[in-house]
């Protein structure tokens, strides 16, 4: 599940703004000038924006929030004790980072029956715990998944056809 953390006092309009972006066609340098004032203005934060052909990265104070459009793939630097959901096609990534914890976000569409109680059983064999399991559909593709493993917890929803994956990892203080 997510953290707290990641909610930092400014993250969430960070979030919001970066989603905003997201869904926007390719912004032009100028633009991105136009919008790091926008949000500075809405935040009271120096931010730092950068977009590029189908990936938005917003930083301030700390906190960097990435989201990737174009041919989205499971992150690289997803931690390794994470299995990849490989089932279905990832739609969006994202990833946050705050000084506390570093988390990723994962949209995943065209979910196959079965998928979450095999994803399920995976997250076990990587020696997560799952602290909360619900399956919502008959063949096992909807539901939602809680499982923690030292300092990575993940959390998985969906109803059947898509759904979110977040990880978040605490880092050490």
């Amino acid at each position: 599940m997510i953290q707290s953390s990641v909610l930092h006092k400014g993250i969430v309009p960070l979030l919001i703004a970066g989603s905003v972006i997201f869904l926007a066609s390719c912004q032009k340098k100028a633009e991105d000038a136009i919008l790091e004032k926008v949000i500075e203005h809405s935040t009271g934060s120096d931010v730092e924006l950068n977009t590029g052909s189908g990936r938005v990265s917003i930083e301030s104070e700390g906190k960097k929030f990435e989201i990737t459009q174009d041919k989205a793939t499971w992150p690289d630097d997803m931690p390794s004790v994470v299995p990849r959901f490989a089932y279905g096609t990832v739609m969006m990534a994202t990833r946050t980072a705050t000084p506390e914890s570093d988390g990723w976000s994962v949209t995943v569409e065209k979910v196959p029956a079965n998928a979450f109680r095999e994803y399920d059983a995976l997250l076990k064999k990587a020696g997560f715990e799952t602290t909360l399991t619900t399956v919502t559909s008959a063949e096992g593709s909807g539901g939602t998944i809680q499982a923690t493993n030292g300092a990575v917890t993940v959390f998985l929803m969906g109803d059947g056809k898509t759904l979110s994956l977040a990880v978040s990892q605490e880092k050490k203080q």
